[in-house]
């Protein structure tokens, strides 16, 4: 029997890469989950380990997506003088740097950290999310200049279905760890993630895709904007991520919190339901990919949003008495994410000028994150001055995640001037999903699973 190691070697170079670029993406998904802001370890080092309000919660979590806005003046001067490629394999050791001194810290000074935990943790989240920012620019530059757009859809699904049970598995190992919530804990975490990291970069680096070289020409800046600037398909993409942006972190960033906080339970009790949500996705994600594939992006988008928004009803109802609800909520919650974010991503790729790939995945980074940094901010200081004034914890937090399908129903008409070329009716993707009708009806809501799942115009069937 042929070994493992030189089946791999035998491929080709596009294959080596693929699955090579696959290894990465899953050692790399415990740091990067530690990366996105108000994830439940970082969450639980704020909320609980240090005890910050909830203003300085929601400006801390913010600070990644100013990083991303600050990323739009220094990723632009990078791959003038450097490949994408290169700027990413860097940037991953700095982050990587980052974290691990953020571990010793938290290990070896815990008294100086008690002391000024607002500052301490700030700059090192600021660290991260400057190193994070610039990687994640690189890491889109660098994906699209070699995979093929003909297989993007679903190689994305099934590396990101890896990824996500690679982050299921660290989740789940969180989650009892944070049984004790304490500085040595969560550093231990912190550094088991940057270990995992850097083999993660040694496998990025052994990965044969180069992706383009640096032009051998000055980049003309005036040049490029003035091309970016007439995408405007790619704009509307944009704009949709901004508001997509603060509606899932300006509600997301604080899920973990009432978990926590007004339902009761410990970190390791919250990590199992998101661990659901990791399960369902990753279960998910090769259908999704399907459907993108089959019928394009947008109206996988059309299906998916509705669909969050209608999950995300019950968080507006949830008590300690009803918290077992949590499970069903995170797990379809995770399956439905997941075709959001493989669907938008795909169609910003399909959006994006080829000429200008850097800017432009720039541009789209600063622009999202201009939502989701303000968003935290803002639904911190409310929250905050809710409780001053002493309103109950359970009803503010319900008040508050009521705004959810709100928000989601706003951003999705953004995205109704978005043409995406060769795609489907969103009506056949509806079609495709019969056994979302099946259940809408079995919930009492067979009148919107009518009016939804009906097309319109007389040449189109009546039932799918």
């Amino acid at each position: 029997m042929v070994s493992r190691p030189r089946q791999v070697a035998r491929l080709s170079p596009l294959r080596r890469s693929l699955v090579g670029s696959t290894w990465e993406g899953i050692l790399a998904m415990p740091l990067v989950y530690l990366n996105l802001p108000a994830n439940l370890v970082v969450a639980t080092l704020l909320a609980e380990a240090l005890l910050l309000p909830p203003d300085t919660y929601g400006l801390l979590v913010s600070i990644p997506f100013w990083c991303n806005l600050a990323q739009l003046g220094l990723a632009p001067l990078l791959f003038a003088r450097y490949r994408a490629r290169d700027v990413f394999l860097v940037t991953i050791w700095l982050n990587t740097a980052v974290w691990t001194a953020f571990a010793g810290v938290l290990a070896f000074a815990p008294a100086t950290v008690m002391a000024h935990p607002g500052l301490i943790a700030g700059f090192f989240l600021l660290a991260g999310g400057l190193t994070t920012s610039v990687m994640a620019v690189a890491w889109t530059t660098y994906m699209q200049s070699w995979v093929p757009p003909r297989i993007r859809a679903v190689y994305f699904a099934r590396r990101n279905r890896a990824a996500q049970f690679s982050n299921l598995a660290f989740l789940l190992l969180s989650g009892l760890a944070l049984q004790w919530p304490t500085l040595p804990v969560i550093a231990a975490i912190f550094a088991v993630s940057t270990g995992l990291r850097a083999v993660s970069a040694v496998v990025a680096w052994r990965t044969p895709a180069q992706g383009e070289p640096v032009s051998p020409t000055a980049t003309d800046w005036r040049t490029q904007w003035t091309a970016l600037r007439g995408a405007d398909a790619f704009w509307r993409m944009v704009v949709f991520g901004v508001a997509w942006g603060a509606v899932v972190n300006g509600f997301g960033a604080f899920q973990p919190v009432f978990m926590l906080s007004v339902l009761g339970g410990s970190a390791a009790q919250a990590s199992l339901p998101l661990a659901l949500s990791l399960l369902f996705g990753a279960m998910a994600m090769p259908a999704w990919g399907r459907l993108i594939a089959r019928f394009g992006a947008r109206p996988v988008l059309f299906c998916a949003v509705p669909l969050w928004a209608l999950v995300n009803v019950p968080w507006a109802f949830l008590t300690s008495e009803t918290r077992f609800l949590l499970y069903p909520l995170w797990a379809f919650t995770g399956a439905v994410n997941g075709g959001i974010v493989l669907a938008q991503f795909n169609l910003l790729m399909k959006f994006m000028p080829p000429s200008v790939r850097g800017l432009a995945a720039g541009c789209n980074i600063a622009a999202a994150s201009l939502g989701t940094a303000l968003a935290p901010i803002i639904a911190g200081q409310l929250i905050a001055l809710a409780l001053a004034r002493g309103w109950a914890h359970g009803t503010v937090y319900h008040a508050f995640f009521m705004l959810m399908p709100v928000g989601a129903g706003v951003a999705l008409l953004l995205l109704r001037r978005v043409r995406e070329p060769q795609a489907a009716p969103v009506e056949h993707v509806v079609g495709a999903l019969r056994n979302v009708r099946t259940l809408a009806g079995t919930l009492g809501l067979g009148f919107l699973a009518q009016t939804l799942f009906t097309p319109r115009g007389a040449d189109r069937r009546v039932e799918y």
